[in-house]
């Protein structure tokens, strides 16, 4: 796997269904991303169905996560920074995005990759909990209040086949700008400061593990150490693009 990936968030554009937004995405958008040489690995988590399997946080406004992996931070500033990026790519995510949208993004490092029974050909579902920290605390004591040598074992007690847990790196300036019908600009923030990704074989797996009153999954969200006002969840299914 390589170092630095990109989660990126965002929502279908309201005069589309999802089914017609995931389409889209999945076969032009997804086709002109791969012409994009710095993205070594590209899969995309898409929105499925009931999202208050994990209550207790902020709403579940995304409709997909776009997930791209470069060898190092510096190959993601030099794919912004090609005039077609601009020109092309993001040109074209007006034909399914909705851009008033905010637009979180971020840039992070793999911290921590447990597999137990994961099938790569049959994914399953997976919950991301995007995960912000509360006022006053900094990264460092958020992710060493979030985090634990305990986490591949909770992940097994929950029947989790995967777990991984990304935390932020600094690139110098990652810039996402999106010009919208009004002629103004939206900028990409990183507005959360670590992903945890949980993966089932099935979705009655992870209804069975997410349950409000099961000890270890509460555990693992440790949602006293999150401003659960600003955290979301998004539970998708994976289309993998570039292997």
């Amino acid at each position: 796997m390589t170092a630095v990936k990109v989660h990126d968030l965002f929502a279908h554009r309201e005069d589309l269904s999802r089914e017609e937004f995931f389409a889209y995405w999945r076969s032009a958008h997804a086709g002109l991303a791969t012409t994009f040489k710095q993205i070594k690995h590209y899969t995309q988590a898409h929105r499925s169905g009931d999202q208050d399997l994990v209550p207790g946080f902020a709403e579940t406004w995304p409709d997909g996560c776009a997930e791209t992996w470069y060898d190092d931070a510096s190959e993601v500033d030099a794919m912004v920074a090609e005039p077609r990026f601009a020109a092309e790519l993001m040109e074209d995510e007006k034909n399914f995005m909705n851009l008033e949208n905010p637009r979180p993004l971020l840039v992070s490092e793999l911290s921590l990759l447990d597999e137990n029974g994961f099938d790569p050909e049959d994914r399953g579902i997976k919950v991301l909990i995007f995960a912000a920290r509360p006022g006053g605390t900094s990264r460092e004591e958020f992710l060493a209040a979030w985090t634990s040598d305990d986490d591949a074992a909770l992940g097994h007690e929950l029947g989790a086949t995967r777990q991984a847990l990304y935390t932020p790196v600094t690139t110098g300036g990652v810039l996402i700008q999106t010009d919208l019908e009004d002629g103004s600009h939206q900028e990409g923030g990183g507005s959360y400061d670590a992903v945890r990704e949980v993966w089932w074989k099935d979705r009655a797996g992870l209804e069975a593990a997410t349950a409000e009153d099961n000890e270890p999954w509460r555990r693992l969200l440790r949602k006293d150490a999150l401003d659960t006002s600003r955290s979301i969840t998004l539970i998708a299914r994976e289309n993998v693009v570039l292997p």
